[in-house]
């Protein structure tokens, strides 16, 4: 592997790892001050709206049930993006992290008088699109959103650990382990940061996409 698909690597795992926590705190926020929503976690949001759809609450259930559809418009149009601009390397991650910084920079100012119901829906592409452009640490295809399938795959790396005696599978797990911790940790502190003042969260998600721009400039072209 060359020096530059190093750097690349490098980049793009410290990337996918910001994501995990960014997508875990997003989702406390959008839970706690969006009327318990998720814009990351899928399996939560379906839970949550079939509690409140059978339990009469439907017009509380229609926001589950869109911000969804904007999570997966979100992951559609990320594996266009992918695709269509595959060329453009390590170009097509900049270009999204500067289009998610001015998201959510505008989410930040205008969040008072945004609709929370688009504010669910564009908070939803926003996370569909990211766990569809970070899906890697090192050599392990992992899931920064939703962590029903990093808990599956991390038994299962365990597993090949243990009878297998599989050496990749050590690195596997570590790097699964990584992304679950970094999700239940920006979980975590998306909590506290609400608690102390909502309006401040989408504040922090943004100079954290900052944070990611400036990782960035350490790749080598």
């Amino acid at each position: 592997m060359s020096e530059k698909q190093k750097s690349s690597n490098r980049v793009i795992t410290l990337l996918t790892i910001i994501a995990a926590f960014l997508m875990g705190f997003i989702d406390a926020y959008t839970f706690m001050a969006q009327n318990h929503v998720f814009a990351s976690a899928q399996t939560g949001n379906m839970v949550t709206f079939a509690v409140k759809l059978f339990s009469g609450e439907w017009r509380q259930a229609a926001r589950n049930i869109i911000v969804f559809f904007g999570f997966a418009l979100g992951v559609f149009l990320g594996e266009i993006f992918l695709v269509k601009f595959a060329e453009l390397r390590m170009l097509k991650y900049r270009l999204f992290l500067y289009f998610q910084a001015a998201l959510l920079l505008l989410l930040a100012i205008y969040q008072l008088q945004l609709d929370t119901r688009l504010m669910g829906v564009l908070l939803g592409i926003l996370s569909g699109y990211e766990l569809t452009m970070f899906r890697k640490i090192r050599d392990t295809q992992v899931n920064n959103g939703i962590m029903t399938g990093n808990a599956k795959n991390l038994m299962n790396s365990l597993y090949r650990i243990l009878f297998n005696k599989e050496k990749k599978a050590k690195s596997d797990f570590l790097n699964q382990l990584t992304v679950i911790v970094m999700f239940i940790f920006g979980v975590g502190i998306g909590t506290l940061v609400v608690q102390w003042h909502a309006t401040y969260s989408l504040w922090f998600a943004f100079y954290l996409v900052c944070l990611s721009i400036v990782s960035m400039f350490f790749v080598k072209e």
